[in-house]
């Protein structure tokens, strides 16, 4: 019977976590060892990031409020992905969970400013 009582200072296990920040060709810190750009912190110029801890890696990229991929390259999109939309009160571009399918095909693009990929992972997200 007590192992069923509530103990709150019981000892919990900790999650250690690491992330990695990832930006477009030009903006980046250095470059991984597979030449993707990266940078050291989050800043406005990170465009999508993996977070890895014990049980599993979860990846994030900057999608707009109607799914649309965030292009830092676009002529209508760039400079915008730190913009809020004033009819809501919350930022045009945010990021959101991917699988690692979407993921490396929006770091392929962000590495290579290729169209191909975001049009590519934008297929597959939706």
């Amino acid at each position: 019977m007590e192992n069923f009582i509530f103990r709150p200072n019981a000892q919990t296990k900790e999650v250690q976590s690491d992330t990695e920040y990832y930006t477009v060709l030009g903006d980046q810190e250095y470059l991984d060892n597979d030449g993707n750009p990266r940078l050291n912190k989050e800043t406005n110029k990170v465009f999508a990031k993996s977070v890895v801890s014990d049980e599993s890696t979860r990846y994030y990229i900057k999608v707009g409020a109607y799914g649309k991929i965030y292009n830092p390259i676009g002529l209508f999109s760039e400079g915008r992905h730190t913009k809020f939309m004033s009819k809501i009160g919350k930022k045009e571009y945010d990021f959101k969970e991917v699988n690692y399918k979407v993921f490396n095909m929006y770091i392929n693009f962000l590495r290579t400013k290729n169209l191909a990929w975001l049009n590519n992972a934008e297929r597959e997200l939706t």
